[in-house]
């Protein structure tokens, strides 16, 4: 009777091992796809390009201001209809050359970044002022934005 206890106790064993075996797999800890899963939003920046843009639109100042100057220019040249000819033209000339210049000095630098995700592909994202990071350094993407 002790036997068939022992033998009993040993079957049950092997076959509760190879039961479980499965399920120590699974529980055994592996590292490598959390360490993706936590990486999903690293990058790798490749490339900054630098620009300004202007605004679309002028307040109006620079191309009053330019339109006045502009026409007190043009009337000091020549007489009679040549001078209202020459005072109409400056007045638009300058009025032109006011709105770029208001224009010019309102605008606002921008950068590109284009990075390398780690999980494949590539994101460009756009920044107001200059660079903030090289190229070749690690950046996470945050809500959107570059964090280092």
């Amino acid at each position: 009777m002790q036997a068939f206890s022992i033998r009993h106790t040993a079957r049950a064993a092997l076959v509760a091992a190879v039961l479980a075996a499965p399920f120590a797999a699974q529980a055994a800890p592996d590292h490598h796809p959390r360490a993706e899963a936590q990486c999903r939003n690293c990058a790798t920046v490749v490339s900054n390009h630098t620009y300004k843009r202007e605004p679309e639109r002028a307040s109006g100042v620079g191309g009053v201001g330019g339109a006045v100057v502009g026409g007190l220019l043009g009337n000091q040249v020549g007489s009679g209809r040549g001078r209202t000819l020459a005072t109409v033209a400056g007045a638009v000339g300058g009025a032109y050359a006011g709105n770029r210049i208001e224009r010019n000095m309102k605008a606002e630098t921008y950068t590109d970044v284009r990075v390398k995700m780690a999980a494949g592909g590539y994101r460009t994202f756009t920044e107001k002022g200059a660079p903030r990071f090289r190229n070749g350094e690690r950046v996470r993407v945050l809500d959107g934005r570059l964090v280092r």
